[in-house]
């Protein structure tokens, strides 16, 4: 199963109406602003809601930054109604978004998007929510946010569409250079493209024997991994066989909305 952990600031559970337990710390240090991981199993975002901007009441905008990659999707005006609700708009515009970076890096091709979109939604998926903050991925939320205050600056606007949404992520946000560890711990910084760190984790975990080269101990037609083993040891990345109480299953919501509909 392939966990996805949402490190979810005080703002973000505030706006959601929820009250979400504390990554568990191991060593009882840094409860409540641990560091968080992607690997082979899970993938980590931090969430983080705005409060406000030109005049508009409430949390105006939602942030979600991956930690590996600092990949931002950014959700103007979101008024998700419950975790159920975010889990599913949040993983289709993950889903989008990276169906479209892999067939723009050329790594895949259109008549294989809906291969990739298939194995998306086969893998069985959980949204584990916790309240944390990782200050290090957090900083890469903030800057997020200031463009996103520029862009309702420059435009004269208090929100924006979501083909605006992906525009500014993609064209502004995730094509520079960023620096960041290559995981918690690690001494040495490391300067990368969000985007292309993205599209590496994506082409990993749903492009499975689409790959027309091969790579170094990598099974044919699969993509190489690219997190490094010390990170497998992260705080986070724990695998439980049974879904825990604060987990999302994204089958069940699909479920429910199913029977809602019939």
């Amino acid at each position: 199963m392939l966990e996805i952990l949402i490190s979810a600031t005080n703002a973000f559970c505030k706006y959601m109406k929820v009250n979400l337990d504390r990554l568990p710390s191991p060593d009882g240090k840094r409860i409540g602003t641990q560091s968080i991981a992607s690997g082979d199993n899970v993938i980590a975002w931090q969430v983080h809601a705005i409060k406000g901007y030109r005049n508009r009441e409430g949390y105006t905008d939602v942030i979600a930054v991956e930690a590996r990659s600092r990949y931002a999707i950014l959700f103007s005006n979101p008024m998700f109604s419950d975790l159920d609700e975010f889990a599913e708009r949040f993983t289709k515009r993950w889903a989008r978004e990276c169906i479209h970076m892999a067939i723009e890096s050329g790594a895949t091709t259109e008549a294989q998007a809906q291969t990739m979109y298939d194995q998306f939604l086969d893998m069985e998926k959980g949204i584990r929510f916790v309240r944390n903050t990782d200050l290090s991925v957090n900083g890469h939320v903030a800057d997020a946010e200031q463009w996103l205050s520029q862009s309702y600056d420059h435009y004269g606007v208090d929100q924006l569409d979501e083909s605006e949404e992906i525009g500014l992520g993609m064209h502004r946000i995730n094509c520079v250079h960023k620096k960041a560890r290559a995981f918690p711990g690690a001494k040495r910084m490391e300067s990368f493209i969000p985007m292309s760190r993205m599209v590496d984790d994506w082409l990993l975990r749903f492009a499975r024997g689409w790959s027309e080269w091969a790579y170094p101990q990598t099974p044919d037609g699969d993509f190489p991994n690219p997190f490094p083993a010390a990170a497998a040891k992260v705080i986070g990345q724990e695998r439980s066989l049974a879904l825990p109480d604060n987990v999302v299953s994204l089958d069940e919501v699909r479920k429910r909305k199913k029977m809602q509909k019939a």
